[in-house]
């Protein structure tokens, strides 16, 4: 059977039950043999992280140690240089060949996808999975390539090697990174945002406050 691939990016500064809840609903609806949650350095389309690549890496770990479906992977945290998915993709299929990747998005991020580097050749890697949410239309650009590609390789992820644009639903948490931050520098309480060991690191070294 197709080893299967999933690739989760952000800057997870800080991670929290909101990327968390949909990471591990993603890997069960398309039974992927493992999802890959890979923060970057240098976002491309964001400014600077307040905490360092480190830390990042470091809550990222402990809040998916005991999540065996998760993975931190940390070679884009570790490029000295913007992120790009390109790059990261075209790592992934020289270290599995035969696998089939599996990329998510946002459907905010993915009516921005023309403005990607070398977008087109990111769907000669992998599968594309958006990810829906409420307060964020399909813009036209964005509905005409779903079709195009679905008349080209398909509609679902299943069985097929890259190309396909598959859009789906996961649980909607209203959790958001800049809200907790915002919190702390407030003192103000985040439990239940993030899982309790995190909240613990964020304390522990004075995050955010």
């Amino acid at each position: 059977m197709q080893q299967r691939i999933g690739l989760f990016g952000g800057t997870f500064d800080p991670v929290h039950n909101g990327h968390l809840r949909p990471a591990i609903e993603l890997a069960e609806s398309f039974a992927l043999d493992h999802l890959r949650l890979i923060p970057n350095h240098r976002p491309a389309h964001r400014g600077k992280p307040t905490a360092t690549t480190e830390q990042r890496i470091e809550m990222l770990e402990i809040a998916t140690s005991e999540i065996p479906s998760l993975i931190v992977d940390s070679r884009e945290a570790l490029r000295d240089k913007a992120s790009y998915t390109f790059d990261t993709l075209s790592e992934f299929k020289n270290e599995y060949p035969d696998a089939s990747l599996v990329f998510f998005m946002g459907l905010d991020a993915f009516s921005q996808f023309d403005s990607w580097y070398r977008w087109q050749e990111i769907l000669q890697l992998a599968n594309m999975v958006v990810i829906d949410r409420p307060d964020s239309p399909l813009s036209e650009w964005a509905a005409a390539l779903i079709e195009t590609q679905a008349k080209q390789h398909g509609r679902k992820v299943a069985g097929a090697k890259a190309g396909v644009i598959e859009r789906h639903s996961v649980t909607q948490l209203a959790i958001s990174a800049t809200d907790i931050r915002t919190r702390m520098a407030n003192r103000q309480s985040i439990d239940f945002l993030v899982p309790e060991r995190v909240k613990q690191y964020i304390v522990q070294h004075g995050l955010y406050s």
